[in-house]
């Protein structure tokens, strides 16, 4: 279809004026739509929502709020590639916003790039703590790949931090089949087993992390704790001289303790 002189004359007009229109007033338009496009998104109309917060975006190109909220739309309509790539402009934006790298390490995890995914819901965890949503994007990414030992480590270690206990023993346990000579691995799930009292096998996952890793000095400085609490004196005087024997790097706080209860140990002439 041919444009007549008139309408492409209008046309140049309103692209010049939109170009030349101060900042304030770019910005102010691009309000009015963001605007809209969160109350068309309140009231289910999620293609009149993406519009307006695409008019948003064409009005001012670093509005952040307006990029995570248009990759939520995406999402919402199962478009996970859109939405990747809308997450990944709020991140350029805003570096540090928690919930932009939870929602790219989902849609990542939903495009089968489980490794990246991992990494950005690993930054959105550290930004802020968004334990739900990482559990259900790595519940996500295992069952996309089950082998992905990184995937089970992580669930673990965020299922623990909700105190959701027994599914961190299930995913360190999944973790553990895939990788049995990990010392950090039984590190990790000792630490839930003895935060759920399970002394005895807490103190096995301990010892067979220092199997695996001799050199692994935390699980030796809590092997002590747990054989002191047992009144095994021999063995906790042992952990201990071996956790500050291998832990020269480790906490100066932590090492002071060990080396305090190895002298309580020497005065009870033990």
């Amino acid at each position: 279809m041919r444009m007549s002189r008139t309408t492409l004359a209008s046309l140049a007009t309103a692209l010049a004026v939109a170009l030349l229109a101060p900042p304030a007033a770019r910005a102010d338009e691009a309000a009015g739509h963001y605007n809209l496009c969160v109350q068309f998104k309140r009231e289910g109309k999620i293609p009149e929502a993406i519009a307006e917060c695409q008019k948003a975006i064409s009005a001012r190109a670093d509005y952040a709020a307006a990029h995570r909220s248009l990759g939520n739309l995406y999402r919402a309509q199962g478009n996970y590639e859109l939405a990747a790539g809308e997450f990944e402009k709020t991140i350029k934006l805003q570096p540090k916003d928690p919930e932009a790298h939870g929602n790219l390490g989902a849609a990542y995890v939903r495009l089968k790039r489980v490794d990246e995914g991992i990494a950005e819901l690993e930054i959105a965890i550290k930004l802020k703590g968004d334990y739900k949503h990482a559990i259900e994007a790595l519940e996500k990414a295992t069952e996309l790949n089950p082998g992905a030992v990184q995937a089970w480590t992580n669930l673990g270690v965020t299922k623990s931090k909700t105190d959701d206990r027994e599914g961190a023993v299930k995913a360190f346990r999944k973790a553990l089949a895939i990788k049995p000579d990990d010392a950090e691995l039984h590190f990790d799930l000792a630490v839930v087993y003895r935060r759920q009292r399970m002394t005895p096998e807490a103190i096995a996952e301990y010892k067979l992390s220092v199997q695996k890793n001799p050199r692994f000095a935390k699980s030796y400085y809590d092997l002590g704790i747990l054989y002191s609490q047992e009144k095994d004196t021999a063995a906790a005087r042992a952990a201990f001289e071996s956790y500050l024997q291998y832990g020269a790097g480790e906490d100066a706080a932590t090492r002071k303790d060990a080396q305090d209860r190895l002298a309580t140990f020497k005065g009870e002439g033990k």
